[in-house]
């Protein structure tokens, strides 16, 4: 809490991202079950769970040049007031599937615009030291709403119905929308942190692919990403297979093993910048991925709901912390005038392979089994560690002088 009273401007954004976060995950939960409810067809739910991925396949690299061209306060205010008119348009349409599924679609745009601009302003908002604490507070948020806000989602629409549930959403996002509106006053007097340098001292180099080509750190980080989307495609599209069909397991126990991620990952937030401080950016990564990777090759051994329990609550926090880490430390490699190109287009690419994934292991599942299929993609991202190390350890060029600091610690 000391840093949040600290970094006035920050701790402003971190209510509104806690507050929208709530909103997101409720309306979640009341969407899933009210699009079943109302069309009785599992076609409609999985276009419905689908759509944020289209979406940021679709936006992500708009998305990023919107953020570094645009005011990215301009830009988080904006789209705040997007969502709520969105939620707004939910209520009114409940009953038409149809336009239901557009407004999804809208909404998932609007929250890829708003995602690199405001990763840019908390950017903007802290230095670049303070950057991995700030990061892991917003992670903080987002996990702790994970496991609340589908509860309550699910609570209310039984309660009051969708049209209500959506309503009340509405208002809870335009107390959003009206704080972003104070934010400006700090982020005029904050300083922007400081900017990476390229070999030859300029302050862009351009394109996301010339700054994948010039940095080998950048270049590792984004191989992280993609090995990440080989192991969470085939682990989200089939875990429920591998609970209910190998394991044996109930519904109520798949989602307590589901949740027990999240759990730990709380705990990780607060943590993610004392951690980097004292382990130093690439320990941090490439140890945590490895932590989590393991345990999902070791719970595709040995299934049963025990393990799965303690496989994914013993992987919450060191995956926090690794992912965390390795965006935060992307987002200093790149120079701030691209930043948000580099969030946005990151976003796409991790959609895009997750989207592959999730497909190709549903037909291969069929063929060699769901364990293999699970166990493979994770172990091949526990294998590509290897040479995301070496690109990391590479030896850094000045466009990473901004983090090499603090990678040293």
């Amino acid at each position: 809490m000391r840093f949040l009273r600290t970094h006035p401007g920050f701790s402003m954004l971190w209510a509104i991202n806690f507050t929208s976060s709530m909103v997101g995950w409720s309306m979640g939960i009341a969407l899933s079950v009210h699009i079943y409810q109302l069309t009785g067809s599992a076609l409609w739910t999985a276009i419905l769970a689908a759509t944020p991925t289209v979406s940021a396949i679709v936006f992500g690299h708009l998305a990023g040049t919107v953020a570094d061209r645009w005011n990215p306060l301009r830009v988080v205010q904006l789209t705040l007031l997007a969502r709520v008119v969105v939620l707004l348009g939910l209520f009114v349409v409940a009953e038409s599937p149809v336009w239901l599924a557009i407004l999804v679609f809208v909404q998932a745009a609007v929250q890829q615009i708003y995602r690199p601009a405001e990763q840019v302003l908390i950017a903007d908002f802290v230095s670049a030291e303070d950057l991995p604490e700030a990061n892991g507070l917003n992670s903080f948020a987002s996990n702790a709403t994970r496991l609340v806000a589908p509860a309550l989602g699910g609570f209310v629409i039984a309660v009051v119905g969708f049209g209500w549930t959506a309503l009340g959403m509405t208002a809870f996002m335009a107390c959003s929308a009206i704080l972003s509106l104070t934010l400006g006053r700090w982020f005029q007097q904050s300083p922007p942190s400081e900017d990476a340098e390229m070999p030859d001292g300029s302050k862009s180099v351009g394109t996301y692919l010339k700054l994948l080509r010039r940095s080998p750190r950048a270049r590792g980080l984004v191989l992280l990403q993609v090995l990440d989307a080989v192991k969470e495609g085939p682990l989200s599209a089939l875990f429920p297979v591998l609970m209910l069909g190998v394991v044996g397991a109930t519904s109520t126990e798949m989602g307590l093993a589901n949740s027990a991620f999240a759990v730990s990952a709380v705990v990780a937030g607060p943590l993610i910048g004392v951690v980097i401080k004292r382990l130093g950016y690439q320990l941090t990564v490439v140890g945590g991925a490895a932590v989590a990777y393991s345990l999902i090759v070791v719970l595709v051994i040995w299934p049963s709901f025990p393990m799965a329990v303690i496989a994914f609550f013993l992987s919450g926090l060191p995956f926090t912390v690794s992912w965390v880490g390795s965006q935060t430390w992307l987002l200093l490699t790149a120079p701030r005038s691209m930043r948000g190109r580099v969030v946005g287009t990151n976003g796409a690419v991790y959609s895009c392979f997750t989207l592959i994934t999730m497909l190709g292991s549903g037909v291969l599942a069929d063929m060699i089994g769901v364990r293999w299929v699970i166990g493979v993609a994770a172990g091949v991202a526990l294998i590509g560690l290897v040479p995301v190390h070496l690109l990391l350890r590479s030896v850094p060029k000045p466009t990473d002088a901004s983090a090499e600091s603090e990678g040293q610690k």
